[in-house]
C-alpha cells in the first residue's frame, strides 16, 4: 500500500500550539473573577495580596528558567541578589542547609581559681 499524497508526512505537520493569553490579560481576568466572588463582601489590602500571590510563581518560574542560578535570576528580575534571597526565604523557596550544630565538649569549663588573701 502507498500513503495518500493528500496527507502530509508526520515530519512536515505543523504542531499548532495555542499560546496562553498575555500576562496582563490573565491577571485582569483572575482579579475580575476574584472580585466577582466577593459578592459584596468587604475586602482590604487587595494590593498586597495580589502582589504576594504573583510574586511566588514568578520567582519559581524564573528560578526554573535559570536552573536555580540565583545570580542569573536576580539579573533577570532586576533585583539585587540579596533581595532575591530574602524574597525566596519569605516564600520558603530557598534551600539552605541547616547550620552545623556546635559540639559540646565532654569537659566542663574550668572556673577561675579564687585567690586567698
Amino acid at each position: 500500500m502507498t500513503a495518500s499524497k493528500d496527507t502530509p508526512s508526520p515530519k512536515r505537520r505543523k504542531q499548532s500550539k495555542v499560546s496562553p493569553p498575555p500576562l496582563k490579560e490573565s491577571a485582569r481576568e483572575a482579579i475580575a473573577h476574584f472580585l466577582d466572588t466577593l459578592d459584596g463582601e468587604p475586602c482590604s489590602e487587595l494590593y498586597d495580596m495580589v502582589l504576594q500571590q504573583i510574586e511566588e510563581p514568578l520567582l519559581e518560574a524564573v528560578l526554573d528558567y535559570t536552573q536555580h542560578n540565583q545570580s542569573h535570576a536576580s539579573a533577570m528580575l532586576g533585583l539585587n541578589r540579596g533581595t532575591l534571597r530574602k524574597k525566596l526565604r519569605q516564600h520558603g523557596l530557598l534551600n539552605e542547609p541547616e547550620p552545623p550544630k556546635r559540639k559540646r565538649s565532654a569537659r566542663t569549663p574550668k572556673t577561675p581559681a579564687k585567690r586567698k588573701r
